[in-house]
């Protein structure tokens, strides 16, 4: 797990100050990589990378980065390529410096180009300059784990790990993007390419790019899920599959010359891979849980120590205290340049925070399942009830208008009302658990100068970007319950969990792991019928009977609660406070919110209502990131 920066100068001629550019690029993101930091320059000057290390595989200095291969390309790699030794073996390869997969994708590079892409299982953003094809290729894994952004400006193209690094280059300017704002108000995190500052875009997942002296000449997937043939007859067989791919999946993971632990929840996820982690590593693992002092509805550490006992793990918990997230919450947006406005992060930080203060450098987690299987309770809902909103969705436009108006007018903030009227403009119903403001409410919400430079903007323009594509790999008019899977491998899965895990864990220098994203048990779980999915009102369900000979059935059956945070108990003063203070400031200066609205936001949260607590973390945290990046 590392950073990478670099610069090409693709118009021409030397760019003489290059190597102090990337120092301060590398410089931005040590915490990504403290352990070593190298830069290299091409002999015209015109290409510069660097490189922050973050040692896992193979420690000695034979990994250190930028590496140079056989026939003098340079490369620099964040992330791990797993089944590296198998590719050495496969492929007859000898004379290594080392034993890092750094050097074997540099070697297979040189071996078979950027179709070396298809044969590695793992995480990675790579930057490899080629030098006899005078090109830069770069590609992103298939599901998203580890980030890449880049930008093309002025004849000079640069990329990095995070965004900070860019904001260092001095052509680059902070300009807030007003339409990825308005799109990240409904949905708390953006999709590709869209970053909130101007000209920055963001790798998409599975995607590989090659800029020559023209500047970016291709840019395409190298790899789409889709339906994959499967050899299986009955659920018994499907059982069997999932099984076997997660103990494949968790056993690549383990791949380290470093300690290996595990966050435990004490929910099906994360005891899953503590299971099959605790069965197959060759030393004890740590494991790390979190509790909230004195708020128990939020506590899962007696269930996570059940499991730690059970799998004589060696145990660590944190109890958070109203200081420590008060102290959280307003330095949070240091680490999202990208921003992110999920209350999770505050658990996942102080886990992070925990393993680092106990020598932990890599750390597994049971994220995916519930993206992958339909897992979450207010999912459900949207799968009941599609039926009759495709129904409700053919009536007249008259009718569906004027029953909206009349729900609207009695109370606009229930799901229902974003049901009708997601009905009435003929939207897809479900939206990826849209958890910031509704489209319906967003634009009362919005003040009008804000509004007037954005023309003809709708945030479902990004879901119906997503059902396009799911409708090119799969049959969408018969399973509906996969199409909401596909949204959230597509969607939600990289830009929020994958990208919380991997700013919170690199901000802490661990590296962040997650077995159920391997390609391979991706394209598995998007091929079991949604049928099987959610089955006699059990959602998971052949996820959790293929664990059945793994997990007790106390673990398997318990309600799932996952990384929660009492923000609405601990965090609304904080929150009130600081937009009460800054709000007058804020809209004289950016005019982006009504001010009556967020008064009446104020009263609300100062009710306790929680709908509108969340939404005042929405809009704290755009105002303090605001602050802070621009």
């Amino acid at each position: 797990m590392c950073g990478i920066n670099g610069v090409y100068n693709f118009r021409g001629g030397s760019l003489q100050n290059g190597i102090s550019l990337v120092k301060a690029m590398n410089a931005s993101i040590e915490h990504r990589g403290p352990d070593d930091t190298g830069t290299w320059k091409s002999e015209n000057e015109q290409v510069f990378l660097g490189h922050q290390r973050l040692s896992i595989i193979d420690l000695t200095a034979s990994g250190h980065q930028p590496m140079i291969g056989p026939q003098g390309q340079a490369m620099v790699f964040n992330g791990e390529i797993y089944n590296h030794n198998e590719l050495r073996t496969q492929f007859d390869y000898s004379g290594f410096d080392g034993t890092s997969d750094s050097e074997l994708l540099l070697r297979h590079y040189d071996n078979k180009g950027t179709s070396c892409l298809d044969d590695f299982n793992g995480m990675f953003a790579i930057a490899i300059w080629d030098k006899q094809k005078e090109e830069l290729f770069l590609a992103r894994d298939r599901i998203g784990l580890k980030p890449l952004y880049y930008i093309e400006s002025e004849g000079r193209f640069a990329f990095s790990s995070e965004i900070k690094a860019l904001l260092t280059l001095p052509w680059v300017t902070a300009e807030l993007d007003n339409e990825a704002l308005y799109h990240f108000l409904t949905y708390n995190m953006l999709p590709a390419p869209l970053t909130m500052f101007k000209g920055i875009k963001k790798f998409d997942p599975g995607h590989s790019m090659i800029v020559n002296r023209n500047g970016i000449a291709s840019y395409g997937p190298y790899w789409q899920v889709g339906q994959t043939k499967q050899e299986i007859r009955n659920e018994k067989d499907w059982e069997e599959a999932i099984a076997e791919q997660i103990k494949s999946a968790v056993k690549y993971r383990l791949e380290s010359d470093v300690p290996i632990g595990a966050f435990l929840s004490g929910g099906v996820d994360s005891s899953a891979v503590v299971a099959h982690v605790a069965e197959n590593a060759d030393r004890k693992i740590k494991t790390y849980s979190i509790g909230f002092e004195g708020q128990p509805a939020y506590d899962e550490l007696s269930e996570a120590r059940e499991v730690a006992n059970k799998y004589k793990t060696e145990h660590f918990e944190k109890i958070v205290t109203k200081e420590d997230i008060r102290e959280l919450l307003p330095t949070i947006v240091n680490i999202f340049d990208e921003p992110l406005a999920d209350t999770t992060a505050v658990p996942i930080y102080f886990l992070s925070q925990l393993a680092k203060e106990n020598d932990t450098k890599v750390v597994l987690t049971g994220d995916g399942p519930d993206e992958l299987f339909a897992g979450y309770s207010n999912w459900q809902r949207y799968i009941k009830l599609h039926k009759k909103f495709e129904n409700y969705s053919k009536l007249p436009s008259i009718a569906k208008k004027g029953v909206s108006t009349l729900m609207g007018a009695y109370n606009s903030m229930t799901p229902t009302y974003d049901m009708l009227v997601r009905a009435e403009n003929n939207e897809e119903f479900f939206w990826g658990g849209a958890s910031g403001i509704k489209e319906s409410t967003k634009k009362q919400f919005l003040h009008p100068d804000f509004m007037s430079g954005l023309g003809k903007v709708n945030s479902h323009d990004i879901i119906a970007g997503f059902k396009s594509d799911y409708g090119k790999e799969f049959d969408s008019s018969t399973d509906y319950v996969n199409w909401m899977c596909y949204l959230g491998l597509k969607f939600i899965i990289p830009n929020k969990y994958l990208h919380r895990a991997d700013r919170l864990g690199m901000a802490n220098s661990i590296e962040i792991r997650a077995p159920f994203m391997d390609h391979n048990f991706v394209e598995l779980a998007l091929s079991v019928p949604g049928n099987l999915k959610v089955k006699d009102g059990i959602a998971k369900n052949i996820f959790k009977k293929s664990l059945e000979p793994t997990l007790s059935k106390e673990i398997l059956h318990r309600k799932k609660m996952g990384f929660c945070v009492p923000i609405n108990e601990w965090g609304t003063d904080v929150m009130t406070d600081y937009v009460q203070t800054n709000i007058k400031s804020f809209s004289s200066e950016r005019g982006i919110f009504k001010n009556e609205q967020i008064d009446l936001l104020l009263k609300g949260a100062a009710k306790q209502q929680k709908h509108m607590t969340n939404r005042l973390w929405n809009v704290y945290f755009i105002m303090n990131w605001i602050d802070k990046w621009l």
